[in-house]
Order: structure tokens, then sequence, then C-alpha cells
């Protein structure tokens, strides 16, 4: 196959100005400052929309003076309740991403040392190891690559590679299954990929090349693990804010992950990946929040896919 120039041409038709036009306040911002930087003026009407976008006005209003979010149920043993708090951190902390704030507030300073502090003496966050890579691809969109804390992170992320590229919690590997002789998790090995493909200097390491080849080598390929082990797991593209939505993103994410990698973008299942992607644009431009069950168009999908698109035209090799 020939090399692709310009992935963005492949679409059936941009979808840019109906996202521009049309979709919710967040998604308007987001493709604004990544399709039409130059334009000042539309981009200072939508921050100052957000000033007062209520859902963001009550997340900032509602969070403590120490950085964290009240938990609506308390748990007996208090490991749980600093595991569900760490979790409720990541959800509101990505919310907050998604509605243009930046580590440069006050607000979000509280919210990144909070989190920081959620990690042990020795990297490691709370819970299993997809929470662990989401949080550092997390402090990477926050701008935290660098971050002592953060990078101790890696590292202790770094160590518990297997041999086959990728990760595996033990606790979601089902009774009476070998945890030496099973292969690693799909989706597990996903969000830690990705937390390494957005490491400017990581990236380019073993342990990321390594982690690539797992990836590509099983997509589409059905989780053995208790994390989405459903059939069509893979068409769950659209992610919300809840415990398990936050981790969603099926095909797309697989794309997202991979878009950094321009010598990866010929990998015949990445272009399988993609093309499928592709034939799921509607009518309207959009693209379904679950394909086979979406019937309308959702603007966060759309809005992700073509910044994908985006990073795989100005990937390096």
């Amino acid at each position: 196959m020939s090399k692709i120039k310009n992935w963005m041409y492949l679409l059936k038709n941009d979808p840019v100005p109906v996202l521009l036009k049309k979709a919710p306040l967040p998604v308007r911002y987001g493709t604004a400052l990544r399709f039409t930087p130059g334009d000042a003026e539309l981009l200072d009407t939508l921050r100052r929309d957000f000033y007062k976008y209520k859902p963001r006005e009550h997340l900032l209003k509602s969070q403590l003076p120490d950085g964290l979010w009240e938990l609506e149920k308390k748990y007996k043993i208090e490991e749980r309740n600093r595991a569900m708090s760490f979790l409720h951190q990541l959800k509101n902390m990505t919310e907050l991403l998604d509605y243009g704030c930046t580590k440069e507030m006050p607000s979000i300073q509280r919210g990144i040392i909070a989190l920081l502090k959620t990690q042990k003496p020795d990297g490691k966050f709370p819970l299993l190891l997809h929470h662990h890579g989401y949080a550092l691809w997390l402090l990477a969109q926050y701008d935290l690559i660098g971050n002592p804390f953060v990078e101790k992170g890696y590292r202790w992320l770094a160590k518990r590679q297997r041999p086959d590229g990728g990760w595996l919690s033990p606790s979601m590997v089902p009774d009476g299954v070998s945890l030496k002789n099973t292969k690693s998790g799909i989706w597990t090995t996903l969000f830690a990929f990705q937390a390494f493909s957005v490491h400017s200097r990581l990236r380019h390491s073993d342990v990321c090349q390594k982690a690539a080849g797992f990836v590509l080598d099983n997509y589409l390929e059905r989780s053995h693990t208790t994390l989405f082990p459903e059939a069509d797991s893979w068409s769950f593209l659209h992610t919300d804010y809840s415990d398990n939505g936050l981790f969603r993103g099926g095909t797309l994410r697989f794309i997202e992950a991979l878009a950094p990698f321009a010598d990866l973008h010929d990998h015949p299942n990445f272009r399988k990946a993609v093309n499928w992607m592709l034939d799921q644009q509607l009518s309207t431009g959009l693209f379904p929040a679950v394909v086979g069950k979406s019937r309308e168009g959702d603007f966060a999908v759309t809005l992700r896919f073509v910044t994908a698109l985006k990073e795989m035209d100005k990937a390096t090799v």
C-alpha cells in the first residue's frame, strides 16, 4: 500500500463545520482549538462561554480545599475509600480537561496535587493497571511529563511489562486460569501503551515499541479478562465520566494510541481499523457512539476521530 499523505482527505465529508456549529460547548471549543487555532475571536468567545457553563461551574465549586471531591458513598474500609476517591478524581479531572481547564488554574493545580498524593512511594497509583496507565495519560494531558512523581509512575509501569509486550492485572483473570501461561490483557495493555505513546521521550523506548506490537497483533481479539469481555467491545467508541465509561473507546482508542507512530500506520490491522472507522461516517458527517446500536452521530466521538487523523498527518517516524 502506498503511504497516505493526508488522512483527513479520506473522510466522505468534513465534519469540522458541523462540530463548530452544532456541537455542545466542550466539543466546539476542542474543535476550534485543534482546527481553527488562528481564529482568536472565536476562541475568546468560547472561553468566555465556559465561564458561565453550568457543568464546569458546578464541578469547580464542589471541589474541596484539598483538591479532592466528596464521595457520594463512604466505605467501611479506608483503603477502599482511598481507591474510590482516586477513581472519582480521575473522572472529574478528565471532565475538567474536556471543559478547557489547564494546569495554570489554581483549582486544577490542587486537583493534580491531590491525584499525585494517591501514589505510593514506589510510584504505584491505586486500583488496577489500566487505572494506573490512565492516570499517567491524564497527567500527560495536563502537561506534567517530566514531573518526578509522574516519571516514577512510568518507571513503575515499565517494570511490570510482561515478555509478550503487554500488561495483565492478576485480579482480572478468571479463576482457574494460570497467570504464567496466559497472555496479557488487550485493554489493560492499550491503556498502558497509550500512556507511553504521549510521553515525548518514552514513546521511543523498547517498552513502548513492544507494547505497540502487542496492541497491533491483538486488534479485534476478544478480551479474556474481566475488562470488557463482550464480543462487541471494539464497537464502543463513546467515552463518558462513569466508572467503566472512562475506559471505553474501542477501535477509536486503538487508533488514537497508535496515531503518533507514522511507521506503524502501514500495519494491516491499523489500516483495517481506520478504514472501518471511515466506513461508519453518517450522512450528517458525524460518527456513532456505538457502532451497530447508535443511529445518531456523536459529537465527541467525531472530534476524537478527526483529531486522531490530524495527529496521523503530522506524525513522523
